[in-house]
C-alpha cells in the first residue's frame, strides 16, 4: 500500500513567460555568475517565501504581488539573495538558511518560525529515517514545503551535491522507498529519500515552517 502527502497547491509553483513554463524556480536565472553557481539556497527559500504569502493571509507581505511571472520570480530571488547570502561555501548549513529566510520576513513585518532537522555528517549523531519521514509528514500534511539540503547525494544519481532544493509531496512505499517530489531548475522529479539517507556521507537537513504558519 501506497501513501501520498503533498502540499494543497503545488500548481502555485509554476513559473511562466511567453508561453514557456517550468516547474519552480531556477538558480541559473540570476545574473551574476557567482550566483549562478552558488544560488540554490536563496532560489528554494524565494519558492518557499512565494508559497507561504499565496497561501497564508499572515504570510502575504512576503511577496504581495504573488506573481510567478519569471521577471518577477527572478525579482524576488535577488531580494531574497540579500538574507539567504552564499558565503565561501554557500549555505552550507540549515541555521544559515534559517537565519537568512527569518531576517527577510521580518523585513516584511513577518514573524516566520521555522523548524530545521539537522543531518549530521556523522552517522551516530543522526536522526533516525523514522524522525525524517515523520518531520516530512507533518509538514506537508500543515501544507508546507520543505527545504531540503543535500551536502553529498550517495547513491542518489539524480541530485547534486551541496544542493538546496524544495519538496512538494511524499510517497512511501510498501518496500521502503521514501519518493519525494522535488522542484530544481525549472524541473518536477522524484527521488528516493531513504536511499539518500542510507548513502549520504556529508548529510544536510530538512526546514519546514513551524507550527502555526
Amino acid at each position: 500500500m501506497e501513501t501520498n502527502y503533498s502540499i494543497s497547491r503545488p500548481e502555485l509553483l509554476t513559473v511562466t513567460q511567453d508561453g514557456h513554463s517550468w516547474r519552480g524556480a531556477d538558480q541559473l536565472w540570476y545574473h551574476d555568475d557567482w550566483q549562478q553557481k552558488a544560488g540554490c539556497g536563496p532560489t528554494t527559500a524565494s519558492m518557499m517565501a512565494s508559497y507561504l504569502a499565496q497561501t497564508r493571509r499572515d504570510c502575504a507581505s512576503l511577496y504581495p504581488s504573488g506573481s510567478w511571472e519569471q521577471g518577477d520570480v527572478i525579482a524576488l530571488m535577488e531580494e531574497m539573495w540579500n538574507f539567504v547570502t552564499p558565503g565561501k561555501h554557500g549555505v552550507n548549513t540549515t541555521h544559515l538558511f534559517v537565519k537568512g529566510l527569518t531576517a527577510f520576513a521580518a523585513g516584511k513585518g513577518v514573524t516566520l518560525p521555522l523548524r530545521e532537522l539537522d543531518i549530521p555528517r556523522l552517522r551516530l549523531a543522526r536522526p533516525t529515517m523514522d524522525q525524517c519521514a515523520a518531520f516530512l509528514r507533518s509538514s506537508l500534511n500543515a501544507d508546507q514545503p520543505v527545504a531540503w539540503l543535500n551536502l553529498h547525494r550517495g547513491e542518489v544519481e539524480a541530485l547534486d551535491d551541496w544542493h538546496w532544493v524544495i519538496i512538494i509531496a511524499l510517497e512511501e512505499r510498501r518496500d521502503g522507498t521514501e519518493l519525494c517530489t522535488i522542484l530544481d531548475g525549472g524541473r518536477e522529479y522524484a527521488v528516493d529519500f531513504r536511499l539518500w539517507f542510507q548513502t549520504t556521507k556529508l548529510g544536510g537537513g530538512l526546514v519546514a515552517p513551524g507550527s502555526g504558519v
